[in-house]
This record gives C-alpha cells, sequence and structure tokens, in this order.
C-alpha cells in the first residue's frame, strides 16, 4: 500500500481512483462493508483502490481540546488499511482553508482535478464541505457534470440490535469498560500495543510481575482490572491487567500492568500486544500489600474461570 500525504497545494498524479473518504477509526464491521465495496469496484472497473482520511480529525481541529480520541493509532490503521489489499492511503491535511470550502469547491478542486476519482464509496449519511453541507444528493448532481460515479453502502445493524455501528459508540463502550460490545462492534479484541517500561517491581516482589506500558495516544479505558490475551513474539497468553495509576503504591502516572500466565521472560523494552477481553472490577485502593495480594488471587481466579482454563 502506498502512502501519501496531501494538502491543497500538494499536486498528486495518479491514475484514476475509486475512492473512500473516512476516518475509518475502529475499522469496526460498518467500516469493513464500505471497503469491501470499495475492492470489489476498483478490480471490476480496474481502478486503483484509496483511502482518504483528514488529519488531524476535523473534530479534534475545531475542537483542540480533544485528546486521546482516536480507538487505534495511526500505525493500527494503516496494519488494518494494508491487510485489507487497499492500494493508496491519502493522509489530507485538515487546516483553515480545507476547511472553508464549500461542498461544490471540495468536489471541483480535490475531488476531480487533484485525485481524478471516477467512483466515490461513501455511507449514505456521509457529509462533507464547509459547515457539513454537502451531502450525497450534491455529490450525485455533480457525477455526469465531472463523470463520476457514486456508490452508496448503507450503515449496517449490530447483529442482534437495532443501533448501527458507529465509532462514537464503541468509544463510549471502551472508556465503559464494555469490551464484549466491543468485540462485537469490531469483529476483533481492542488492544494497546507498546514498549515494556521498567516499574517500581513492587508486583514482583508479591510473586505477581507485571510488564508496564505507557498508553499512546488513543482512547483510554476504563481503570480496572481485565481479563486479557496477551501476543509477545508472535505467541499468545492468558493474563490480568491492570489499566489506572496503582493508587496502592500512590502512583499518579497512568500505567498498563499485565500479569502474563505462565510466562517468566525479561521483555523490558520489547513489544507486547494487549487485547482487552472482558471487564473484571474497578480499581481500589487497599491498606497493604497482603489485601492487594489476596484480590489478584481472586481476580486471577475470575479470568480463569472466564477463559475456562
Amino acid at each position: 500500500m502506498k502512502i501519501f500525504k496531501l494538502d491543497t497545494e500538494t499536486p498528486f498524479t495518479k491514475d484514476s481512483l475509486c475512492l473512500t473518504i473516512g476516518n475509518f477509526d475502529g475499522f469496526h464491521n460498518g467500516h469493513q462493508e464500505i471497503l469491501k465495496t470499495l475492492k470489489k469496484i476498483s478490480i471490476d472497473k480496474k481502478l486503483l483502490s484509496a483511502v482518504m482520511s483528514f488529519d488531524p480529525h476535523p473534530r479534534s481541529f475545531f475542537n483542540k481540546d480533544i485528546n486521546n480520541f482516536n480507538i487505534y493509532t495511526k500505525k493500527d490503521k494503516l496494519n488494518f488499511l494494508k491487510d485489507f489489499g487497499i492500494d493508496i492511503y491519502i493522509n489530507f491535511a485538515f487546516d483553515k482553508k480545507l476547511s472553508e470550502y464549500s461542498s461544490n469547491e471540495f468536489i471541483d478542486k480535490i475531488l476531480v482535478n487533484k485525485l481524478n476519482i471516477k467512483n466515490l464509496i461513501v455511507g449514505s449519511d456521509f457529509k462533507f464541505g464547509k459547515d457539513r453541507e454537502g451531502n450525497v444528493d450534491i455529490l450525485n448532481s455533480f457525477s455526469k457534470i465531472y463523470n463520476y460515479e457514486i456508490n452508496l453502502v448503507n450503515a449496517v445493524n449490530i447483529k442482534n440490535k437495532k443501533e448501527k455501528y458507529s465509532s462514537s459508540l464503541i468509544r463510549k463502550d471502551i472508556e465503559d469498560g464494555n469490551f464484549e460490545n466491543v468485540s462485537k462492534s469490531l469483529g476483533r479484541y481492542w488492544h494497546m500495543t507498546g514498549k515494556i517500561v521498567e516499574g517500581q517491581k513492587k508486583a514482583r516482589k508479591i510473586n505477581f510481575p507485571t510488564a508496564n506500558m505507557e498508553p499512546d495516544n488513543h482512547i483510554l479505558p476504563k481503570k480496572g482490572v481485565y481479563c486479557v490475551e496477551v501476543v509477545y513474539s508472535g505467541k499468545k497468553y492468558f493474563g490480568i491487567s491492570n489499566f489506572g495509576v496503582r493508587p496502592t503504591v500512590d502512583g499518579s502516572k497512568l500505567l498498563l500492568e499485565t500479569h502474563i500466565f505462565n510466562f517468566d521472560e525479561e521483555i523490558y523494552g520489547k513489544e507486547l500486544t494487549v487485547r482487552f477481553l472482558t471487564f473484571i472490577r474497578s480499581e481500589q485502593k487497599f491498606g497493604n500489600f497482603d489485601l492487594l495480594t489476596e484480590q489478584i488471587k481472586k481476580d486471577i481466579e475470575t479470568a480463569k474461570d472466564y477463559l475456562k482454563i
């Protein structure tokens, strides 16, 4: 997959594109339906499949106070798109100039004259242009003038529910610790990936060593203890993780601490992926390490019961 960084001034010379536009944050089941349509049409029409996202996300551009907004890191998103077989990813700078483009200007200057689209795949509720004035009807009205086709993908309902798959709903579920719902919406477990950092090694003293990582620039889960699946060096393990500030040891820095079952390797500086399966309990402060130790034992039993191991 080729990656291009563009803005309103950067020239772009590529063959005709079959394009979809969106942040694709989470790469959930609804997003995957759009990309399946994109791939099929691009193959049928012998066009390059392309995904365009805005950077920063328009919500972050208009509200500078938004932090930890994305469901996954940019690296994760690119890996998802690459694995899906997308030909081109366009990282388009969302700046003041672009934010002031009318829907007509966006079609003329960006979609047609810069990107040379031949097919555009969007959801039926797609909005664009200044004040989100543009919609599917406007795209259709200009399609005959500029010789491109519009292909609509209807929003997909969550199985056995009336709600549609949406990144907003997934963000709320992550923040609330509802990871069974998150997994159903994503079609996979949500994960955090990072390099293992040295901690205070106090858990090691009570025979529950942990692999610690700092959260990246993405949405943060509810503070508490989780049953998790861990991927290290291509192998899978199970364990429990605590996400929070470790109040029992008067911690203040957010960390993900993971105790990996049946694992005793030194992995400082190595990369680890932690997949969240289910929420066990909220983070709490214990009066002493004996009480903490007893609770960790209970958490491990709860996790093993859930895993049936």
